[in-house]
């Protein structure tokens, strides 16, 4: 079964890196999954890499070999976005602005919707 767009394992091997500060190597994910076999993860692995949503960001020891660490090269947050219809990020950005009670963050809101409205009038006028 997929969700959003990931298979379960995609989903949970992503949730493990986006969750996690600094790069982390497969025998790492092992210790925060510990029913995934080693196999499973390193097939996982290849795949978000093809698929653009990991690359390797160095390497590190775990007892006498070298192994390499990923990172995500999406956000969770990138990736929610991408995969949501327009009409429902509309519906889901209206559905936050009319439950928030924080005026904090609908002032940010604000600020960012002048902004890009400001840089679309710009393109617009040099005729993009």
């Amino acid at each position: 079964m997929e969700q959003n767009g990931l298979t379960k394992r995609e989903s949970q091997i992503m949730n493990i890196l986006w969750n996690s500060e600094q790069p982390i190597s497969a025998h790492e994910i092992l210790l925060a999954s510990p029913e995934l076999s080693r196999n499973t993860i390193q097939i996982v692995l290849k795949k978000l890499q093809t698929l653009g949503f990991i690359e390797v960001a160095g390497f590190s020891y775990h007892k006498n070999a070298l192994t390499r660490t990923f990172k995500p090269i999406i956000s969770q947050s990138q990736w929610i976005a991408q995969s949501l219809a327009d009409n429902a990020s509309y519906e889901l950005a209206m559905n936050f602005i009319r439950q928030t009670e924080d005026s904090a963050i609908l002032d940010e809101l604000e600020k960012l919707i002048q902004e890009k409205q400001k840089l679309l009038r710009c393109e617009k006028d040099r005729g993009e």
